[in-house]
């Protein structure tokens, strides 16, 4: 009886390392699990970024540029700065992310400054204001521009300024940017492969592509005043109040806040008729104020924004040639303000609005007393006429 069992104690053991053998050798080989992570590549195009180049110079591509990855389920976001502004390749987790994409890095403007980057709801760009903002006092001193009191601009708009004057902001740089939706699947094989070859997998990731294609953000804005006794003018300076003070990145919109915007240069006059012509300013802006053209969604046609007269404020400082005599002019063009989506362009052409006294005039200045000159035509493209159906 005791050798019985001593050969059962064996021979159960031995018949189920028999069963494991046999099963054993038939068993399928291990697959590999999917990859939480993926190669992402994002493929870039600058082309538009070139546009204007006579007015804005620059090279077709920027020297480097920045990536933020907003994931949608809250996760912090992430922030890559790159010199490889034509392809970038990153390892991103799975899920739902906006991808923003801009020209060179955020620290190398000096004319506008990023805020909010964190969340895609509250990253934007805005116009670097000024050291000076003016005050609202009865007793305001004009500055050497004169344009920063309330005779220059507070009191015509002090309806609209109820918190005080706007901010006086800094003419903003040629940017560029671009948003996209992009869900990354989950990483995995090629094919499953066999457990022993697991430390392969490297080199058989999936890649997955999204396209970006940055856009200007800045417009270019044209503005013409009728001037009569042009021979008298010496020199101008002026602003415009009521523009936006940035532009929402991820949302892409411009911001409701307003601001004022310098024209200290890139002014130019040219003499049309006896002692008549007009003054002409190009500079650059952030755009209408959202509320006030968030309501067209096609850009390809030329169009005027319907906004009120007093929405935004035209304020000019003219020197005359006598050096001494100075004239300032107030102008209401909230109602003139065309739109040239496809040129990234904005007009304010008042040559053929104003009619009359309401036509800026300059007073007579005796000449041995100044410096004479001779107006100087240049010349500029006009605008096509368009028929625009409002």
């Amino acid at each position: 009886m005791k050798a019985m069992k001593r050969k059962l104690r064996f021979a159960v053991p031995a018949a189920l390392l028999a069963v494991l053998l046999v099963t054993g050798s038939c068993r399928r080989e291990l697959w590999v699990y999917q990859d939480y992570f993926k190669n992402l590549l994002v493929v870039m195009d600058w082309r538009s970024y070139d546009r204007d180049a006579q007015l804005y110079p620059h090279s077709p591509d920027p020297e480097g540029m920045t990536l933020w990855f907003y994931p949608h389920d809250g996760r912090v976001s992430y922030r890559f700065t790159t010199t490889e502004v034509n392809h970038y390749s990153v390892y991103m987790s799975y899920g739902d992310y906006s991808i923003l994409a801009i020209d060179n890095s955020p620290e190398e403007y000096n004319m506008q400054e990023f805020i909010g980057m964190d969340l895609a709801s509250t990253a934007k760009v805005q116009a670097t204001p000024y050291p000076y903002q003016g005050e609202v006092s009865d007793n305001a001193v004009l500055d050497e521009t004169g344009l920063y009191s309330l005779d220059a601009y507070a009191h015509p708009l002090l309806r609209k300024q109820t918190n005080g004057l706007w901010t006086v902001a800094a003419i903003p740089e040629v940017m560029a940017s671009d948003v996209e939706e992009v869900h990354v699947n989950s990483g995995s094989y090629a094919n499953y492969i066999p457990y022993k070859e697991r430390n392969t997998y490297q080199t058989t990731l999936e890649q997955q592509e999204v396209h970006m294609t940055p856009l200007l953000v800045p417009w270019r804005m044209r503005v013409r005043i009728p001037i009569k006794g042009i021979h008298y003018l010496r020199e101008v300076s002026g602003s415009i109040a009521g523009m936006a003070d940035g532009y929402y990145l991820v949302e892409e919109h411009t911001s409701d806040d307003p601001c004022i915007h310098t024209l200290k240069e890139d002014w130019q006059y040219y003499v049309t008729g006896d002692n008549e012509g007009y003054i002409a300013f190009t500079f650059r802006t952030w755009g209408m104020r959202n509320s006030l053209w968030s309501q067209y969604d096609d850009f390809s046609r030329p169009f005027r924004v319907d906004a009120a007269k007093d929405e935004v404020r035209l304020n000019l400082k003219v020197v005359l040639r006598d050096r001494k005599t100075v004239c300032y002019f107030h102008i209401d063009v909230g109602d003139q303000v065309w739109v040239y989506g496809n040129e990234y362009a904005l007009s304010v052409d008042l040559r053929d609005v104003l009619k009359g006294d309401d036509i800026p005039e300059l007073p007579y200045v005796d000449a041995a007393n100044g410096i004479d000159f001779d107006g100087v035509v240049v010349p500029w493209e006009p605008v096509e006429e368009i028929d625009v159906q409002f």
